[in-house]
């Protein structure tokens, strides 16, 4: 069972790892990254920052398609982190039964626009979410489960 689609730029890290596997008693881990997948040390590094009762599997966006296939009817309980919006748009677009998608954390970048401490967000950005609302995808915006949940809405990205 995916439990949640999550982007953060910086994919596996402690806060990730630990709060995100303690509150949703993950199994796994799915990391959708092309260049992560890609790079031996990237992902040995991503390998170290997970608990160690978890599985990790790491895989190029589109490759990883079949892995969410088979987790959509796993009892195994799966944490998706994906890099950007982009890839994230992907993994919903293909996915049509996923519904939400949590903003984890996206550092600033050249243009970008805050959001909160943790989230910035470029125009390219804000567009993908703003068709990811146009087809009812629900935008979290949360970086660890011990803080509140804020949703992303039309109304906050005007204001961006």
């Amino acid at each position: 069972m995916i439990r949640q689609v999550s982007v953060d730029d910086r994919l596996l890290h402690g806060q990730v790892a630990f709060y995100w596997t303690s509150y949703y008693n993950l199994d796994m881990i799915l990391v959708l990254n092309d260049e992560a997948a890609n790079d031996e040390f990237t992902k040995m590094i991503l390998g170290l920052a997970k608990p160690r009762e978890v599985r990790l599997q790491i895989a190029e966006v589109e490759a990883g398609f079949e892995i969410v296939r088979r987790q959509l009817e796993s009892p195994d309980n799966v944490l998706i982190i994906v890099g950007s919006l982009f890839d994230a748009n992907q993994v919903l677009e293909h996915f049509r039964e996923l519904k939400t998608l949590n903003l984890g954390g996206l550092r600033m970048r050249p243009n970008g626009k805050v959001l909160n401490e943790r989230t910035a967000l470029t125009s390219e950005d804000i567009a993908i979410c703003r068709r990811l609302l146009e087809r009812k995808i629900t935008i979290t915006v949360r970086h660890s489960p011990e803080v509140a949940e804020s949703l992303l809405t039309e109304n906050v990205l005007k204001q961006l």
